[in-house]
């Protein structure tokens, strides 16, 4: 008798054990869904940021362009925009090389 009840005990506990078990793995699959969604939406910001960026980037060289930027703002973006420039140059300048060699 002893041991019946002690074998359905251990039945009793490993049935809760399974159904911790299911509750755990369903809330798992939750948070992984969540997850995966935060990351898009993450991704889509990180997008948005990277379109403002540019968007920004632009209106500066615009601005330089047109002489409405503020003096100090001008003198190191024309600093940065004359290093790209040389950069790109450069780049061209090797792509030209490689074409006539």
């Amino acid at each position: 008798m002893v041991l019946e009840q002690y074998i359905q005990r251990v039945e009793e506990r490993l049935q809760l054990l399974v159904k911790k078990l299911q509750l755990l793995q369903t809330e798992n699959v939750s948070l992984k869904e969540e997850v995966k969604i935060q990351q898009q939406e993450l991704q889509k910001q990180q997008l948005a940021i990277q379109g403002l960026e540019d968007r920004l980037q632009l209106r500066k060289i615009a601005d330089t362009a047109q002489g409405t930027t503020l003096a100090e703002e001008d003198v190191a973006f024309k600093r940065e925009i004359r290093g790209k420039i040389n950069d790109y140059i450069k780049e061209i300048d090797r792509c030209i090389a490689l074409l006539n060699g």
